[in-house]
């Protein structure tokens, strides 16, 4: 059976920023659990998964006290173990609090994105890799306003995609923004 949510939590021994990071992501995530992880192991976090009906875990790894990619994990079913997915490595992480004329999320039910308008090469990796972590509602539109839902937009040129959270209802930045220089797939 195929979970509802997402876990989203860090490495061991987060620093302060990881931690503002994730909890920037699990505010515009919807269907998201943020986990403070302690000492918790990878059959911890399996087990915490099963029990939170999770269908995988977000994880933030970190280099000198930065975020520095978004590991993916979902589980296998036959084992019950945690399998790797999906690692987008990230640089120039803003925070919530770091980017101007922003907003606090509320009450987010939704979180939209239109595809077409994406380009080739990495971006368009990117956005499918988000996709298959995040589950968004796709649509072919974002111009409507929708109360409760962000829009996550993916941009960026072959050599780097950069990705952002708009609030739908008021266009403006409402979570982290950050760039992506690579995305590794694992498995099938």
């Amino acid at each position: 059976m195929i979970g509802t949510y997402l876990i989203i939590t860090t490495s061991r021994e987060p620093s302060r920023r990881s931690r503002s990071f994730i909890k920037d992501l699990a505010r515009v995530i919807p269907n998201s659990l943020k986990l403070n992880r302690g000492k918790a192991t990878y059959e911890d976090l399996a087990r915490i998964a099963i029990n939170k009906n999770a269908y995988g875990v977000l994880m933030t790894l970190e280099m000198k006290g930065n975020p520095s990619a978004l590991s993916f994990w979902s589980l296998n079913g036959d084992s019950n173990t945690l399998v790797k997915r999906i690692l987008i490595q990230i640089k120039s992480v803003k925070l919530l609090r770091e980017i101007p004329s922003s907003q606090q999320p509320l009450n987010i039910k939704f979180l939209r994105v239109s595809s077409p308008n994406v380009g080739s090469g990495l971006p368009y990796e990117t956005l499918n890799a988000l996709i298959e972590i995040l589950k968004p509602k796709i649509t072919a539109d974002l111009e409507e306003n929708t109360v409760n839902s962000v829009d996550l937009i993916v941009g960026g040129d072959s050599k780097e995609a950069s990705v952002l959270f708009l609030c739908s209802s008021t266009g403006r930045p409402c979570g982290p923004q950050f760039k992506v220089v690579k995305v590794v797939r694992y498995g099938t």
